[in-house]
């Protein structure tokens, strides 16, 4: 025995359609789909490669350390690791980094200019010796995020954003935060152990001469980018 078809929605669609005529109207157009998000930057140092680093733009978040997923799924290609910058990389937007050797932290990373990080530690050889540097100066930063592979991590992941808000001057007074052309963060390499949560203080000066002035010992790059001058305002975030 054959079921009865349910003819409500057909007898709706015949309703509106006849109305639409009576009164003139027309179906909106359809809108427009957006447009597909920008492939994102991944960084890693892969030791098949040897030892050089993989430069690939990947359509869709990759796992992180996931080397051959990255491989599989992303646009990737070896640039040698002689041929790096060595005045650090200068990024509009976000970028990734995988870390299996501390090379890639001293020889790349440090100094870079970049507004988005995100930074995997991918075993222990991240921080093995030959140690990298303590801190990494990095240029223009607005938001980072960790990942921690290390067995045991207390904070495997997480995350940070630099916005604007209160300050502290070099003399120790709370002051406001105007926007800043030259802004330097530190960032302490062991937040990759994920062993404590990440933490964030911001010293506003007055222009980047003061603040050496004050802090003789900062590890500030010798080359700062192009747009820094030692008259302008000059941000510092210690991040740790």
């Amino acid at each position: 025995m054959c079921r009865p078809r349910n003819t409500s929605l057909i007898h709706t669609s015949v309703l509106f359609l006849a109305l639409v005529a009576m009164v003139g109207m027309t179906p909106p157009p359809p809108r427009p789909l957006p447009p597909p998000p920008p492939n994102s930057t991944l960084l890693f140092d892969s030791a098949l490669h040897g030892n050089s680093l993989r430069n690939c733009s990947c359509a869709s978040e990759i796992q992180d350390c996931s080397d051959t997923l990255a491989n599989l799924l992303c646009s990737c290609r070896t640039v040698p690791r002689s041929s790096l910058p060595p005045a650090g990389l200068r990024m509009q937007g976000g970028l990734t980094v995988w870390v299996h050797d501390g090379w890639l932290l001293r020889e790349l990373l440090n100094g870079s200019t970049v507004q988005d990080l995100r930074l995997s530690a991918c075993g222990r050889a991240a921080l093995s010796p030959p140690f990298p540097p303590r801190y990494l100066a990095l240029f223009g930063l607005r938001s980072l995020r960790v990942f921690s592979s290390a067995p045991g991590a207390a904070h495997p992941e997480q995350a940070l954003t630099i916005s604007p808000g209160p300050t502290w001057d070099v003399s120790g007074a709370q002051v406001g935060m105007p926007p800043a052309p030259f802004h330097v963060s530190f960032l302490d390499v062991s937040v990759l152990n994920g062993r404590s949560s990440l933490k964030a203080y911001s010293v506003n000066s007055s222009s980047a001469a003061n603040l050496t002035q004050h802090f003789p010992h900062l590890p500030l790059p010798h080359a700062p980018p192009q747009h820094g001058h030692p008259q302008q305002a000059c941000l510092l975030t210690f991040i740790y």
